[in-house]
């Protein structure tokens, strides 16, 4: 029984710890956001679509902002939101799947 409450804390102080990892590259992320909008956002090409040219929109998708085309719906990341996703994802999730296809895991 003792073992059990040990692991169940270790278990628990690890998640604990992946949380705060989480919550600090997301607030690196919004802040590096904030500053290149503060600096940029008066340039012609800034939040403009790669593909057809139109306007990206901020949406929030599991809990990391993600800019979508409001033209043909394509989804852009910035760096470090890709991995957010996939560890949001857990092993169940299609983000798993399609991680497992780019970075070689199973």
């Amino acid at each position: 029984m003792a073992e059990k409450s040990r692991r169940e804390k270790e278990e628990q102080y690890f998640a604990e710890q992946e949380l705060k990892k989480r919550k600090a590259l997301r607030d690196q992320l919004n802040q590096a956001r904030t500053e290149a909008k503060k600096d940029k956002s008066s340039e012609p090409w800034w939040m403009r679509c790669p593909k057809c040219g139109g306007k990206l929109e901020e949406k929030k998708y599991v809990d990391v902002l993600i800019d979508q085309c409001s033209g043909c719906q394509g989804i852009y990341l910035d760096a470090g939101e890709l991995e957010l996703l996939l560890e949001g994802a857990g092993s169940k999730g299609f983000l798993s799947k399609v991680s497992g296809s780019l970075f070689g895991k199973k």
